[in-house]
This record gives C-alpha cells, sequence and structure tokens, in this order.
C-alpha cells in the first residue's frame, strides 16, 4: 500500500491494514508544497492522480497527513525520496508525512472526501 517516510534521510517501507480517509489537506503550508509536487509529477508519467489527505489507520485514533499516488509504479521508491527532499526544504526535517500508492478501492475511497491536487494530462 505504501509508505511512511519520516523524512530521518531514509524511507521506511510500511504496511498497514485498513486506511480511513478524513479529509482533504489545504492550506497556506499545504497549496506551496501541492504546486511543488505537481512540478515534480509532470517528469513523471507513471504518476495518474495525487491527494493530500488527512488518514488515520484503525484502530488507531490518532490522524496524520497523507499524500496519495495513483501510480503505474506503486513501489516508486524513488518518487518517495524525491518527495521527502521536496517535503524537508519546504516544510523542515521534522515533518512526517505518509505516501501511499492507492488500489482502485483506496481511491474510491479517498475521493468521496477529497479531489486530486494532480491529475496527469493522460489520467482518465
Amino acid at each position: 500500500m505504501g509508505f511512511l517516510d519520516t523524512w530521518s534521510r531514509r524511507a521506511a517501507l510500511r504496511r498497514e491494514g485498513k486506511v480511513e480517509f478524513l479529509g482533504e489537506q489545504s492550506g497556506k503550508v499545504e497549496d506551496p508544497l501541492k504546486h511543488e509536487l505537481i512540478l515534480e509529477f509532470l517528469a513523471r508519467p507513471d504518476v495518474q492522480r495525487a491527494y493530500l489527505a488527512r488518514v488515520s489507520f484503525p484502530p488507531q485514533t490518532e490522524s496524520s497527513d497523507a499524500l496519495c499516488v495513483v501510480s503505474s509504479r506503486p513501489d516508486d521508491r524513488s518518487l518517495v525520496m524525491r518527495v521527502g527532499e521536496i517535503l524537508r526544504r519546504r516544510v523542515g526535517n521534522d515533518t512526517a508525512l505518509d505516501i501511499l500508492f492507492l488500489t482502485a478501492e483506496q481511491e474510491s475511497e479517498v475521493a468521496r472526501v477529497c479531489a486530486p491536487f494532480y491529475r496527469s494530462a493522460t489520467s482518465t
């Protein structure tokens, strides 16, 4: 399903069970981050759509921010590392962001609460 990158200079693979998509993340920090991510995704034809959402991993009740990506390469560690570089530069080293490579079912769930901030020109 995805990667959790604590941005401590390396990404750690993490597999979760259920993901609950809570809503869209936007604001004065998130919107410039989205813009920079769009520029990165334009150079990556494998990335079809991307969402920035608030998520939780039941039974845990804590929520976190997640970059949710639909890609033809759902194991793209280079994308995870590049997003980490962008996040560190834009927000700082202490910020964590879950990166989830979505299944079709998960994309249907996130699309109910969040619009994609990125959609490739070839995306349907």
